[in-house]
């Protein structure tokens, strides 16, 4: 069972993060931090995650050589330049696609302080040749674009879904593991799911097989980068956004309050789109008999937000919205149903762009409790998307999320 944190706010964090003063990142290639002539180079760095989309970074580079006036990284580079041996051969290919390992670390102080946000490789390299500054931008994707470079059918039959997650995660190609990364369940919501008849990846990279099985459940997919402090390796989290339980690279959950560590918020309150049950139809494989099955509001597995479905009863909201879904049992169709009403109900309040100082320990798949901003919108808050820049003007965290709100309190440290 999870240990559930107290809530954090940003007046302890300021503590163990120097009051917030001297953001600083670093950019190791094959294990070797970059040179301090390049690191001064670098105008901004950008990192970016969401529960429903790989992870990536940026880097905005000057790839202008003032003193021998050409382009410094590429526009300028000779064919012998980009051969092994070289001496110009270690700037030229600096920051190649493919070829090497990145590691992006951000937050404040010392090296030793920082947090690993991502580990990846160099994607793309896009240079403006322009009026203005030569801006070098390099692109880069966690280890998870990798497991799109095939494709593959496999299918299973009676198993979970967090079942079929965990044993992806065993599959071997050529004597190699599919998957680069070990993944985690909840086991709590895995005791919930029920087995399937059959579940096929038909000619599908891993990685969007998985991405598919979640929408289909109501979950989200995230990677919980290594934590030294406790041994934990880096691993894939399959699973509920929340269910009794907080996911994340930390344990921590930050208190948040408009006024004082809110700088920028701009929720959205809308009852369009939302309904009182859902109905799902399918075909039952055995029987060959058709399968309905419809869950309302008042399903005890939904419970998200129940303090605004006052909102959604004054509001009239649609009756019913059905669906046509490949399910093959009755149980399965109503795991299904269960899962859109409640991704339904998760969408009642949201926002987009929400502006914190730099927080390295935020990231999608945490939970942040958002207050000072009245009853209905005050609460606990599902973080979907972060991004964290680091330029001139400092480190700034920006984030999207949901309102997912619970019952149970807890105080703040």
């Amino acid at each position: 069972m999870s240990v559930v944190p107290k809530l954090t706010t940003l007046s302890t964090e300021s503590k163990a993060q120097g009051g917030f003063y001297v953001p600083r990142f670093e950019v190791r290639i094959d294990g070797a931090n970059l040179p301090q002539n390049v690191l001064r180079e670098v105008r901004k760095i950008t990192y970016q995650d969401s529960v429903d989309t790989i992870d990536s970074f940026q880097l905005e580079v000057d790839n202008w050589d003032e003193v021998n006036h050409e382009f410094r990284y590429i526009g300028a580079e000779t064919a012998d330049q980009l051969k092994p041996g070289n001496k110009a051969y270690p700037r030229r290919t600096l920051f190649e696609p493919c070829g090497k390992e990145v590691e992006v670390r951000m937050g404040y102080g010392a090296s030793a302080h920082l947090v690993t946000m991502l580990k990846g490789h160099f994607t793309t390299m896009q240079p403006e040749f322009t009026d203005g500054p030569a801006i070098l931008k390099v692109t880069g994707l966690n280890v998870l674009h990798q497991l799109r470079r095939k494709q593959y059918t496999t299918h299973w039959e009676n198993k979970k879904d967090s079942e079929i997650a965990r044993n992806l995660a065993q599959l071997t190609d050529g004597g190699k593991k599919r998957f680069p990364l070990p993944i985690v369940i909840d086991d709590n919501a895995m005791g919930n799911e029920k087995p399937m008849p059959l579940v096929t990846q038909n000619n599908q990279y891993d990685i969007d097989f998985l991405f598919q099985r979640a929408r289909v459940r109501g979950y989200v997919i995230f990677i919980q980068e290594a934590d030294s402090t406790t041994g934990r390796p880096r691993q894939l989290y399959f699973g509920p956004s929340r269910e009794g339980m907080i996911p994340g690279l930390r344990d921590v959950e930050f208190r948040l309050t408009w006024g004082a560590s809110l700088s920028e918020f701009r929720p959205k309150l809308t009852t369009a789109n939302q309904v009182r049950k859902v109905t799902v139809r399918g075909w039952h494989r055995t029987r060959k008999e058709p399968i309905t099955r419809t869950v309302t509001l008042d399903d005890p597995r939904i419970r998200v937000n129940e303090d605004l479905y006052r909102v959604l009863n004054a509001c009239d909201p649609h009756e019913e919205i059905v669906v046509d879904e490949p399910v093959f049992t009755n149980c399965q169709a109503r795991e299904r149903a269960i899962a859109i009403l409640r991704d339904q109900t998760k969408q009642i309040v949201t926002a987009t762009d929400v502006k914190v100082v730099g927080l390295p320990d935020l990231r999608s798949g945490q939970v942040v409790t958002i207050d000072g901003v009245g009853a209905r919108l005050s609460g606990e808050y599902f973080i979907t998307k972060t991004t964290h820049t680091i330029d001139d003007n400092g480190y700034l965290t920006t984030f999207d999320c949901r309102r997912e709100q619970y019952t149970g309190k807890r105080g703040a440290s």
